[in-house]
């Protein structure tokens, strides 16, 4: 009785080890693509001096939250600290952004447990609308909130000029989560299948569409030296061209390829964000928060919409899967 009890404490204790390297592992990896994603996002150039185009961090702390429960907080907190660290930048600034990123993401993951259907809430149209409502209002104020408060007493900046900033990081929170949570979400809660060469086909079509749509609207590669002397005076206007991306994603959509719309809706903002941060806007004249705020609409508008569409019921034959969507996303 000795010997099989000391065995089975043995067993337990080889367990937990194994559940602690593990958790740890998992932090550790976690921390470091949170931390490399939110140091490229700094490198990008930015439309307005006081903020990036988009902050990816919140998008991904909320879909990490989502998948993985509060138990991935120090991931999101080392990872938000870590570049500090190295770079020898204030700790405030960026303990206050990882913060508030992580009570933006715990309270979005609360709101959409409760109030929809967890990470299974882009399965529907009320779901995704949801989704697209909290991220614009509660979670996203949240992490710009305590970000600004952090860099607001890190660098004791004027009320003023405080609002203007807190103003552009919440259009940069807000353009973000809408089209990073959904990609990482979806694809991490799809059921590993393998996928028929037609829907394969359809799906790399609408992402290479999405592109090159957003390279022709957006693109700062396309000037006048490319363009006609008839053609020129219609480049101030090709950015109308963008909303074309609309018919890809609504026919992916109706074919129930969510996976399929938030990757190719994460392509062509990425692209407009490529333009826009050199100021290649939609608007010329207008100011820098007027372009973020634009760049705010035009992510809504092609994440949001297309992925809240009805699916379209179809026979397929027995044993041949489909790629666009299964019951877990």
């Amino acid at each position: 009785m000795e010997r099989a009890g000391f065995a089975k404490a043995k067993i337990f204790a080889f367990g937990d080890a194994r559940s602690v390297a593990a958790y740890a592992a998992e932090i550790l990896i976690i921390a470091a693509i949170y931390g490399g994603l939110a140091e490229s996002a700094r490198l990008v150039p930015a439309i307005n001096p006081t903020a990036t185009p988009l902050w990816p961090p919140t998008g991904l702390a909320l879909a990490l939250v989502l998948l993985r429960g509060y138990r991935i907080w120090p991931a999101i907190l080392v990872g938000a600290v870590s570049p500090c660290l190295m770079a020898d930048r204030s700790l405030l600034e960026f303990g206050a952004a990882g913060i508030g990123s992580l009570l933006a993401a715990f309270a979005g993951t609360w709101l959409i447990g409760r109030w929809s259907n967890g990470s299974q809430t882009f399965a529907t149209s009320s779901g995704v609308a949801k989704f697209a409502i909290i991220c614009f209002a509660p979670t996203t104020i949240i992490s710009s909130t305590i970000a600004l408060a952090g860099v607001t007493l890190a660098n004791e900046s004027s009320l003023s000029d405080s609002v203007v900033a807190g103003l552009t990081w919440w259009l940069a929170d807000a353009a973000a989560a809408p089209v990073i949570a959904p990609v990482i979400v979806l694809w991490a809660t799809m059921p590993l299948r393998i996928f028929s060469k037609w829907n394969l086909l359809a799906s790399i079509t609408v992402a290479a569409l999405a592109g090159i749509i957003g390279l022709v609207a957006y693109s700062p590669l396309i000037g006048s030296d490319l363009v006609s002397n008839d053609l020129e005076v219609l480049l101030p206007h090709r950015s109308l061209l963008g909303f074309l991306v609309l018919l890809p994603l609504i026919w992916a959509g109706l074919r129930g390829g969510r996976c399929t719309v938030a990757t190719a809706a994460l392509i062509f903002i990425g692209v407009a964000v490529w333009g826009f941060s050199v100021g290649n806007d939609p608007f010329p004249k207008m100011d820098p928060n007027g372009a973020l705020l634009s760049l705010l609409m035009l992510s809504i508008s092609v994440s949001a919409p297309p992925l809240a569409l009805p699916r379209q019921s179809r026979r397929t034959r027995p044993g041949k899967p489909i790629c666009f969507l299964s019951r877990t996303n």
